[in-house]
């Protein structure tokens, strides 16, 4: 399964009855995304390489996002599009270090 794919069912597998269950779960996609990345480098990964597989999880965060919003599920719609304004990019990019050592890859 892809990690686009195990994203979504987290949130089809979600049980969101007050905020702070939402908040939980986005932290605990973004656990499966760093999961995901850091699964894929080791250290003696090239910057270019750490810069795509960050790329290729960015990616797949959108792909899920796309895929929620388009669910005929309208809680999976309504996270979707709350998931697109807070994606993981943004939040692991939101740290002033991580984000310039990302730039500089």
């Amino acid at each position: 399964m892809f990690l686009d794919d195990e994203l979504l069912k987290m949130c089809k597998d979600a049980n969101i009855s007050v905020s702070h269950d939402v908040q939980q779960l986005n932290s605990d996609l973004c656990k499966k995304c760093e999961s995901h990345y850091k699964s894929k480098l080791d250290d003696k990964s090239a910057p270019h390489h750490i810069k795509i597989t960050l790329k290729k999880t960015f990616n797949l965060w959108d792909s899920f996002v796309r895929m929620a919003k388009k669910d005929e599920d309208k809680t999976l719609n309504i996270l979707g599009d709350l998931f697109e304004e807070f994606s993981f990019k943004n939040q692991f990019l939101k740290n002033e270090e991580i984000n310039r050592l990302y730039q500089s890859l």
